[in-house]
């Protein structure tokens, strides 16, 4: 099973903080059923992931959806984005 969602910022400078900030989760041992790969283009984050099933995708998804939109919200107050 594979999935891919993009995550829009406002600037580029937050989408590639937010790649560097949860890259590191990557390299986990706990992702023993699914592959997820993160990359940006610009202001888009792309987040894709290749599940063994549909419950380990959806975990993995929810995880990391969450990573990135908290270094969204942070780069907000932070001034750097101004998407909700």
């Amino acid at each position: 099973m594979k999935q891919e969602e993009q995550i829009i910022f406002s600037d580029e400078k937050s989408a590639e903080s937010a790649v560097k900030a949860v890259s590191v989760e990557l390299n986990n041992l706990f992702e023993k059923r699914s592959k997820t790969t993160i990359t940006t283009n610009k202001n888009v984050v792309s987040l894709k992931i290749d599940a063994e099933d549909d419950s380990s995708l959806k975990a993995s998804l929810s995880s990391y959806s969450r990573l990135i939109e908290l270094c969204k919200k942070i780069s907000k107050i932070n001034g750097g984005n101004k998407d909700d």
